[in-house]
């Protein structure tokens, strides 16, 4: 009597359990292993000269269906490279602008230019008429001390030619605006000595010295203001 090879039948069960097949495996198993018994009954009564030939078929029997257990084993999965297509996708989505920024894009321009308008260099100012410079000087630095028109304060007045009369000469007006009477001793006398009605002499001391503060184009547009215009 012919058996069928216990490795063929160990790989039978493999690839049927492979298929989620493995209750079918343990049947075929069981099925294969009843062959040979009946093959070996059909021997006996036919005599020991038919044997070989009754141990053929089931040999032959159990090569298609491991033919057909292997055909119909899962496919193997390739694993594929991703398509030009899948690939700039993910990248257009890597790049994609997240939904909160949108509305600070929108808003930078406008921001941008508001604070260009508001700090940025906008070249200077150009020349200025002395004319105009030299009210807008004395509105700003000399109003509170000698008036809105000069008419006196805490400091003398200078209306009516009152500055031309004790700086008969403008170099010395322009020196003093720039040294200023702070810090000098009160009754210093400043000025011309023979200015009509007498010199005259530091009554406070609180003037400051504009040198620092404004430039020689202003000081000398306050200056013809005060003499001019005042």
């Amino acid at each position: 009597m012919t058996e069928i090879p216990e490795h063929l039948l160990q790989r039978s069960r493999e690839r049927r359990a492979a298929l989620g097949g493995e209750g079918g495996s343990e049947g075929d198993g069981q099925s294969a292993a009843a062959a040979p018994s009946s093959g070996a009954a059909e021997a006996g009564d036919s005599g020991a000269g038919d044997a070989p030939s009754a141990a053929v078929p089931a040999v032959a029997a159990s090569a298609p269906a491991a033919s057909a257990a292997s055909g119909s084993a899962a496919p193997a999965v390739i694993d594929e490279p991703p398509s030009p297509i899948m690939l700039a996708d993910r990248e257009v989505r890597r790049t994609r602008v997240p939904i909160w920024a949108v509305p600070v894009l929108v808003v930078l321009p406008f921001w941008a230019i508001l604070y260009a308008g508001a700090f940025g260099d906008r070249g200077g100012e150009g020349p200025v008429d002395p004319a105009v410079l030299g009210p807008r000087v004395y509105a700003a630095n000399c109003s509170s001390c000698h008036g809105g028109a000069g008419e006196g304060g805490v400091g003398p007045a200078l209306a009516n030619g009152g500055a031309k009369i004790t700086f008969p000469a403008q170099a010395d007006h322009v020196d003093w605006v720039k040294q200023g009477s702070l810090g000098r001793a009160k009754g210093t006398p400043y000025g011309d000595p023979a200015r009509a009605g007498g010199q005259r002499t530091i009554q406070a001391g609180v003037m400051p010295g504009f040198a620092a503060t404004l430039s020689p184009a202003e000081i000398d547009a306050v200056v013809q203001f005060e003499r001019e215009k005042l």
